[in-house]
């Protein structure tokens, strides 16, 4: 068997933590129109890079902050430092379509497998996050399932 070639089971979950929750209601609001623009592959080869694209709506165009935050986990192993890493745009715009902004996220990795961009303002009405998730060429077969969290603070 080719160790280069490796299959990939993806589990896709979003969660919206802390947006409907009465308590953090003030600051944090749902996220409108989210939905997956291109999924990730079942299955993906070692060494490889993907990309993954999410949509939401910022309804009023309201100025704030999204973090994000991925986190890749094995069912079997854990994973390393370096394992994966992962790059991020944002294309926003309003509507009618005028002209559209692109802000670099950057990620940090906190700890194996789970990576963090905090504070990345948001401002137009319409919202693509483009995700370029990779791996080393000698990650090991397996189960990974990729779990997104994204949050919106608005200033208010």
């Amino acid at each position: 068997m080719n160790q280069k070639l490796i299959l990939l089971t993806l589990s896709l979950l979003f969660i919206i933590p802390a947006s409907q929750m009465p308590p953090f209601s003030k600051y944090f609001r749902p996220l409108q129109g989210l939905h997956v623009v291109k999924r990730l592959p079942v299955e993906m080869v070692a060494g490889s890079t993907y990309e993954w694209q999410i949509k939401f709506v910022n309804p009023k165009s309201k100025s704030g902050y999204a973090n994000i935050t991925l986190k890749i986990t094995e069912e079997k192993t854990l994973i390393g430092l370096g394992e994966f890493t992962v790059e991020g745009t944002l294309k926003a715009y309003d509507n009618p379509p005028r002209e559209h902004t692109y802000t670099t996220i950057t990620f940090t990795e906190t700890q194996g497998g789970t990576f963090q961009a905090l504070q990345t303002p948001i401002e137009k009405r319409f919202n693509i996050i483009t995700l370029k998730i990779s791996s080393l060429p000698n990650l090991m077969p397996g189960t990974y399932t990729f779990t997104l969290t994204i949050t919106v603070q608005y200033k208010d």
